[in-house]
């Protein structure tokens, strides 16, 4: 299972990696195209979608996810997706066509700006059209159709990132021809995600099975709002209790640290059906692999976070203008939050595999609460550094929580002792970081290369990456060897 899941996470990151390399494309781009203020004011808009989009989704896309490997045919795979996409579809164009009606108390809410009203517009249009594709994804995801998925993801990303940089760039029109080009691409695209899951959708419909969904995914709902809060919320916190340009510095910092995220997103997607799949079939097995799994989770997101960490300042200084500088000391942090993200990928799953979905906005909600009383209570003095510790603080303690329940609800056999001192280690390397001194391009570059070599050192020497890790990677690396010499 851990071979299949790897060969998974490496089709998944490939397309991811192309995904972000494209989207590191548009840093230095928007960065001299908007101002702080704008590029703020932009990433306020995408936050507001988000938010729209994690309530118009209801948890369907969890619930779709699971419902799915409980069928027993092909025609029960069609009438679950066809009866999930129809209701999607209605439900979510309708609510925000309501939206749209009152884009101008919006504007003036949010960006202090009622004339903007038309760029609001612009983002809540393209939230059903998004939605559809990602379920498309997701079908294809279930069939572990890897290949399709990535191909058609990188597609619609190279569109949608080439129609915003002609629109903004060339055409000049600035947030409006970012949010126009997103737009352009995901209608583009919706014909054509469509036809790669044709054989999944025939003209049914059955009330029965979006009772099953809507059952498992709305208590999903004030889950995926409390992601939400202390996700994004944060930016519009910032923006209020400072100015747009700390958003903007902020979402630069989230920006250079989607190394780890967009990992984290082909991880999550190659783990989950597989995890699933394997609970299925031997729970006992499972309980095993998924410990292990964690530790491999914390030992591959410490390093990239130590690495980022690192590196934060060189990465926004070539890609980025003078402006935007003082975002790199927001890097450490919020990579931090990324390593709690990711662990919670198997310390969360017995809540999900146990049908505990309630305990998810529980503990997400408490979260949420902690990030916005720490944000409140900080962002005064402390600015952009407040936001990104009350994220990874949330994080933090989102994982602990559900690793807490899950426990008891089905034990997992986690290796403590290996975790404790992952965990230890990026968290001292992490911090330490920024106290590394800021040199000269390439002498700087030498210091942190040697600065991430010794946190992987003190993994070996500490007994963290031992034989078996070695062994594994023979035996992953054997069939390639065997294949180059034949």
């Amino acid at each position: 299972m851990i071979r299949k899941f790897i060969g998974d996470f490496a089709t998944y990151g490939v397309g991811d990696v192309i995904i972000k390399a494209s989207g590191f494309i548009t840093l230095p781009v928007y960065s001299r195209i908007l101002t702080s203020e704008d590029y703020g004011e932009w990433n306020i808009l995408l936050t507001g979608v988000g938010f729209l989009s994690a309530f118009l989704v209801l948890g369907g896309d969890a619930a779709y996810a699971r419902l799915f490997f409980t069928t027993q045919s092909h025609e029960e795979q069609q009438t679950i997706t066809s009866t999930w996409f129809a209701f999607l579809a209605l439900w979510s164009s309708s609510l925000v066509l309501i939206c749209v009606l009152f884009s101008r108390p919006i504007a003036a809410w949010a960006l202090d700006k009622p004339e903007h009203a038309s760029l609001v517009i612009l983002s809540l249009l393209a939230a059903p059209f998004g939605l559809i594709n990602s379920m498309c994804a997701q079908a294809l995801r279930n069939r572990f159709q890897a290949r399709q998925f990535v191909f058609w993801n990188v597609t619609s990303a190279v569109l949608s990132i080439g129609f915003s940089v002609f629109a903004a760039g060339v055409l000049q029109w600035g947030i409006g021809g970012i949010l126009a080009g997103a737009l352009l691409a995901n209608v583009l695209m919706l014909p054509i995600r469509l036809w790669t899951i044709r054989e999944l959708l025939r003209l049914r419909f059955s009330f029965d099975i979006l009772k099953q969904l809507l059952k498992f995914g709305v208590p999903l709902v004030p889950t995926s709002l409390a992601y939400w809060i202390f996700a994004s919320s944060d930016r519009i916190l910032l923006g209020q209790l400072a100015d747009l340009s700390q958003v903007g510095l902020y979402a630069v910092a989230n920006q250079i640290t989607s190394a780890l995220g967009f990992l984290y997103g082909a991880m999550g997607q190659a783990w989950s059906p597989r995890a699933v799949a394997l609970y299925e079939v031997d729970a006992a097995q499972a309980s095993q692999v998924f410990g292990q799994m964690l530790t491999y989770f914390l030992i591959f997101f410490g390093v990239l976070c130590v690495g980022v960490s690192a590196f934060g300042y060189e990465m926004i200084k070539v890609l980025s203008t003078p402006e935007y500088y003082p975002a790199a000391a927001a890097v450490g942090p919020l990579a931090l939050g990324f390593v709690a993200y990711a662990s919670t990928q198997v310390t969360g799953i017995a809540i999900s595999l146990k049908n505990r979905t309630y305990y998810f906005a529980a503990f997400s909600w408490v979260a949420a609460i902690l990030n916005v009383i720490l944000n409140i209570l900080f962002i005064p003095q402390f600015g952009l550094m407040a936001t990104a510790w009350s994220t990874a603080a949330s994080y933090i303690f989102l994982t602990v929580g559900y690793a807490f329940v899950s426990q008891r609800l089905w034990a997992i056999t986690y290796e403590m002792r290996r975790v404790l001192l992952v965990v230890g280690l990026t968290l001292a390397f992490t911090i330490a970081a920024p106290l590394l001194p800021q040199t000269d391009l390439l002498m700087g570059i030498l210091i942190k290369s040697a600065y991430c070599l010794l946190f992987v050192g003190m993994l070996v020497l500490l007994g963290v990456v031992n034989r078996r890790e070695w062994n594994a990677i023979a035996g992953i690396l054997q069939p390639l060897r065997a294949r180059v010499t034949s």
